[in-house]
């Protein structure tokens, strides 16, 4: 499957050794409590016009995208998520990506949010450094692409101020990893935090996705999965956890909202049938998302 463009330019079984494990994640009842209206989940106009200029409507079989509707299938995926585990959240837009209209919540999920104003970049940084949680997905918060991650010596790279440095990704650039493998999965490393509902629930520690990730250049100690490509032998973080003065953020190098809104047929709106069957691929993607939430709001 193609999925997912580049980025901010666009875009324990099966005996494997032993994890650590750390459970430490809210029951469902307490967290509806804990997050009411306190989620905000971003509908960028300005992602929406990047998906125009650079994806291409649906015409099968040349092209599966929708156009600037591409970005609805990674916002639905997360709007999705919080319906169905009944979490309280709020729809906020360009506009509201500032110091007065971030200082409500608690959360803030960008979902594939492929293009940020320089502004609205500073003020989600002050507003983490102050307490908010960020969960941020692939290319959400970078500058530049490089469709292929093949070439060149990809440390020489210089990066420009953006919200990768809340991850302590030190370049600007989402190098995909579509050039070495279309379609990734994810092995667990850590089951602890935003990981730690998946323990016991995956073979061989490997949570399905099966679409395009994001190689980041550094290998953080804070990294709790990484991605499984092919014809890559380092390891690559898929997910990470920083702590930034008075916040926290969670990277997924990756985007688990898209497989759940191909599964599920978001937009509603705007099908695209690709002939591929998506039924389950999303479960325990879904688990994960819930669980990244939960830790995020009570952590």
């Amino acid at each position: 499957m193609k999925k997912l463009m580049r980025v901010a330019v666009i875009l324990l079984l099966g005996g494997a050794s032993p994890l650590l494990f750390h459970t430490e994640t809210l029951s469902p009842g307490i967290a509806r409590e804990a997050c009411r209206g306190r989620i905000a989940l971003l509908d960028s106009a300005y992602t929406k016009e990047f998906f125009r200029i650079h994806y291409p409507p649906c015409s099968p079989p040349v092209s599966f995208y929708l156009g600037a509707e591409e970005y609805q299938r990674y916002l639905r995926g997360w709007e999705y998520v919080l319906q169905t585990a009944s979490l309280d959240y709020q729809i906020i837009h360009d506009g509201d990506v500032r110091k007065e209209g971030l200082a409500p919540y608690r959360l803030l999920i960008l979902s594939n949010t492929a293009s940020l104003s320089d502004a609205q970049i500073e003020a989600v940084q002050k507003w983490v450094k102050k307490g908010g949680r960020l969960l941020a997905t692939f290319g959400s918060g970078y500058k530049d692409i490089d469709f292929d991650a093949s070439e060149g010596d990809l440390s020489t790279r210089e990066g420009r101020p953006g919200l990768h440095e809340l991850w302590h990704d030190p370049f600007s650039a989402l190098f995909s990893t579509f050039s070495f493998d279309p379609a990734v999965d994810v092995r667990i490393t850590r089951y602890e935090g935003p990981t730690a509902c998946l323990c016991g629930q995956l073979v061989d520690n490997v949570l399905p996705y099966g679409a395009e990730g994001n190689l980041l250049v550094e290998q953080p100690d804070s990294a709790l999965a990484s991605l499984v490509v092919e014809n890559l032998n380092e390891s690559q973080p898929a997910i990470l956890t920083n702590r930034v003065d008075h916040g926290r953020v969670v990277y997924y190098a990756f985007a688990p909202e898209y497989i759940v809104s191909k599964e599920f047929g978001l937009p509603a709106s705007e099908t695209c049938d690709d002939g591929q069957n998506w039924a389950g691929r999303s479960e325990k993607l879904q688990i994960l998302m819930r669980c990244t939430i939960n830790y995020l709001l009570a952590n």
